[in-house]
């Protein structure tokens, strides 16, 4: 049996800057077993460390 895994990373959509982070809400964690949860959300909001921009 061969697993396979998929990662998506999140790109600053003005400056195409890797280091982003999850604003809110709490809960938020990184989980692959939660993906059903996350599709539920209205939106998680993202914010860049390098110009400071967010996006939903």
């Amino acid at each position: 049996m061969t697993r396979t895994s998929e990662m998506i990373v999140e790109v600053c959509p003005v400056c195409a800057s890797l280091d982003v982070r999850a604003l809110e809400p709490g809960w938020f964690a990184l989980d692959l077993a939660r993906e059903t949860e996350l599709r539920d959300v209205a939106s998680v909001e993202f914010a860049c460390r390098d110009c400071g921009s967010t996006w939903h």
